[in-house]
């Protein structure tokens, strides 16, 4: 067993439990405007205290999948984050400051076998900072791009500039909400045929907040529609009775299969979830069963909060 750095550092000046309404006032794009780094005196995301298991189940995957492949794709691995953040984030409930994803992936033991490393964020600032902590990091691989997932052929025209098709790759979608269209998954399959997809899917956030509201507003479902690649989930009359009943449990659960099935339609065969405390499920989704043996594998040791991993 070994433990994972996450070069925590407690900072002061976090004001700590923040609620709703505070953290609106206190972050832009999730940045918090009145605190830096200690480690680098540079912006920091604000996160909740679930964080950290996404953080330990992305660096177990990127572990085994990256060591169990290198000799079967000598220089053709590649890791693209999608949503990437500014590198480092701050548990709002502690205050701890921590590595966020990104860096984690560029400070893993197993990131010496990868081609590149593309992360891509719609906000320059977040873009810059991260940039600027790549650099300090001494990594030459890896490089973050401003990119609004919105436009798929904008973002797939820099994946493909940077990565060759016959490459094997891990992208890693990380939205807040279900707001990233299916049209891009499509797209980077059809750019990058040889992908497998971690998705960050808002199951316990953002569609319990607004998913009945989107039965009773055609406008409001359009988000949701674009998110699962078509609108069969709101036409479905078993679907429309669950919502009525308000059995939102099961609603949820037709919503994840609804999601799958249109990951189906792209050639995606094996799949699993992770549910992270009640905030949001973790989907895994491969082409290939040693794809999804690694998984199991990543998966089968839980987070305990000591931040421990097992190769």
């Amino acid at each position: 067993m070994a433990r994972i750095n996450l070069n925590s550092v407690q900072n002061a000046n976090c004001l700590k439990k923040c609620n709703k309404e505070a953290r609106k006032n206190q972050t832009e794009n999730d940045l918090c405007k009145g605190v830096k780094a200690v480690h680098d005196d540079l912006p920091i995301r604000c996160v909740g205290m679930w964080a950290e298991q996404k953080i330990y189940l992305l660096y177990q995957y990127f572990g085994i999948f990256t060591k169990g492949m290198k000799d079967k794709w000598l220089g053709k691995l590649n890791y693209i984050e999608i949503c990437s953040g500014p590198g480092r984030c701050i548990n709002r409930d502690s205050g701890t400051e921590i590595d966020g994803t990104a860096l984690c992936i560029l400070k893993h033991d197993a990131y010496k076998y990868l081609n590149k490393a593309l992360f891509f964020d719609f906000n320059k600032t977040v873009v810059d900072v991260l940039n600027q902590r790549i650099g300090t990091s001494k990594v030459v691989n890896a490089q973050a791009f401003v990119a609004d997932y919105n436009k798929t052929d904008e973002l797939c025209a820099i994946i493909i500039r940077e990565i060759s098709k016959d490459s094997l790759n891990i992208v890693f979608i990380d939205p807040t909400d279900c707001s990233v269209p299916f049209e891009l998954l499509r797209k980077i399959k059809e750019t990058l045929p040889n992908v497998d997809f971690i998705i960050n899917v808002a199951t316990g956030t953002d569609f319990n907040r607004n998913i009945p509201m989107a039965f009773e507003n055609p406008e409001r479902a359009k988000k949701y529609c674009q998110f699962l690649g078509n609108d069969n989930f709101f036409t479905d009359p078993n679907n429309i009775k669950l919502c009525q009943k308000r059995d939102f449990n099961n609603l949820r659960i037709q919503f994840r299969d609804t999601y799958m099935q249109s990951l189906r339609s792209i050639g995606y065969q094996y799949f699993d979830m992770e549910v992270i405390k009640h905030y949001y499920d973790i989907l895994f989704a491969a082409c290939h069963k040693t794809a999804i043996k690694f998984w199991n594998s990543a998966t089968a040791i839980k987070y305990d909060g000591q931040r421990t991993i097992d190769f």
